[in-house]
Order: C-alpha cells, then sequence, then structure tokens
C-alpha cells in the first residue's frame, strides 16, 4: 500500500513540524467505501497527516492538468509535493513536485519512497 510508502520513508525520516501530509481518499475505482478509507488511515498514522473522504472525484480532476495527466485521466495515486508558502487559489497551483502511481506520466516520476523522501527534504530546505 502507497501510504505505508509515505509513513516509512517520509514521516517516519523527516523531523520537521512543518511537514504536512494531506490524504484524501474517495472511490476512484467506483467500489472503494468510507468504512474502508477510516481503516486505511491506520497505515499514515502521523500526526502530521489530515485524512479526508470525499465521495466524488472533484479534486481529483482538478488537479490532473497542474500534475501532467491527459484530459479525461484523474489525479489518484499520485503524490503532490508543494513548496511551503505556495498559495491555492481558485485552482491548485502546480505541484513543485509529483510521484505517481501506473499513470500516464514519465516512469522516473513513479512512486518511490526514497526519491520522494529527498524531495521533500529538498523543499522544506529551500526556505
Amino acid at each position: 500500500m502507497s501510504a505505508r510508502v509515505v509513513q516509512r520513508h517520509v514521516l517516519d525520516e523527516i523531523d520537521d513540524l512543518r511537514l504536512r501530509v494531506y490524504v484524501v481518499w474517495g472511490p476512484m475505482l467506483e467500489k472503494e467505501t468510507e468504512s474502508e478509507a477510516r481503516e486505511a488511515t491506520t497505515f499514515l498514522h502521523d500526526a502530521r497527516a489530515t485524512h479526508f473522504w470525499t465521495p466524488v472525484h472533484t479534486l481529483a480532476e482538478m488537479l490532473a492538468a497542474p500534475v501532467g495527466l491527459p484530459a479525461g485521466e484523474r489525479a489518484w495515486d499520485t503524490y503532490l509535493l508543494f513548496a511551503p508558502g505556495l498559495r491555492w487559489d481558485d485552482a491548485p497551483p502546480t505541484p513543485s513536485y509529483t510521484m505517481h502511481v501506473g499513470k500516464p506520466l514519465p516512469a522516473n516520476l513513479r512512486l518511490n519512497g526514497d526519491e520522494l523522501r529527498r524531495q521533500t527534504e529538498r523543499l522544506l530546505g529551500a526556505q
């Protein structure tokens, strides 16, 4: 499960209270339920992680273009890093760094825990 990668490589390794992780759970394959999402939150148990449930795909659709996904794709199973201080307005900003699981994006951006940690540390250190 990808949440374990984030917990192990990012939250367990980076001791920085500025770090925040926002996890949005939803029925991406049309069969996931809110109760299953609640169970899955145990894999990402750090106090810096905030979990949300959405029954609709609005956010995944809004994030598709800033991530660089083709029209009609949804940004789920994507990991977006935003630099500290980056502001969200009416539309989401382009992420400072993106990783994915099985999306039509470059292979070098496939989820890799060590690289996700390095990129997170880079952005936290850029202040």
